[in-house]
């Protein structure tokens, strides 16, 4: 949970900008979604483990158009070309190193998709050197899943996956295949992994929907 106070006003303005990504919302829903945001789930600290289980905090922010030259040639993915205003990007920071990558594009008005997922790939495989990126990455898109997502789509988190993956997906993250490669993660699955991996209880903030 951050800490509104070591954040200041910033987070305030900064979290106002993802409004656009709410459809649909009347000025209550609206309200509790700011709150929601500034108070909770605003510039998430989250702990990343080397492979001896050593714990380091580090940030889980927006992705912006600052940290492109960040993201070079090296990653597998080009982010130059993913990067648009109309998706919501995630990082994971720590060291001012980008540790992971989403991408969450809203599909219709009723939810978002995650498009994409990286980790960095000083990170990638057995000799990776920090090893749940992955997980935290996830987990929070399971947690925007819960927040921007509206209806009956509320709290499933939405991709696609391929191959070997999809049953890796079903394995690593109880992630159940809906559709030929259309997979999803359950409300009840994605707040196990928020809690676990984020150290979020989602069953304690309810009230706030």
């Amino acid at each position: 949970m951050s800490n509104p106070s070591n954040k200041g006003l910033s987070s305030y303005f900064k979290g106002l900008l993802e409004i656009r990504a709410i459809p649909n919302k009347s000025y209550h829903d609206i309200f509790f979604w700011i709150l929601y945001q500034y108070l909770i789930h605003t510039d998430v600290q989250v702990q990343i483990k080397n492979r001896r289980n050593v714990e380091f905090q580090a940030q889980l922010d927006k992705f912006t158009d600052n940290d492109l030259k960040i993201a070079g040639k090296e990653w597998s993915f080009n982010w130059n070309q993913l990067y648009n205003d109309d998706a919501i990007f995630y990082k994971v920071l720590y060291e001012k190193r980008i540790q992971g990558i989403i991408k969450l594009e809203e599909e219709n008005e009723a939810y978002h998709v995650l498009k994409n997922i990286e980790i960095a790939p000083w990170n990638f495989g057995s000799t990776g050197k920090y090893k749940n990126i992955a997980e935290i990455l996830m987990s929070f898109a399971c947690l925007k899943s819960l927040e921007l997502n509206t209806g009956n789509y509320r709290g499933f988190l939405v991709f696609t996956s391929k191959g070997a993956l999809i049953e890796y997906y079903q394995d690593k993250y109880g992630a159940e295949l809906i559709f030929r490669d259309r997979m999803i993660t359950s409300p009840i699955i994605g707040r196990k992994l928020i809690l676990s991996n984020l150290k979020i209880d989602i069953a304690n903030e309810e009230y706030l929907f």
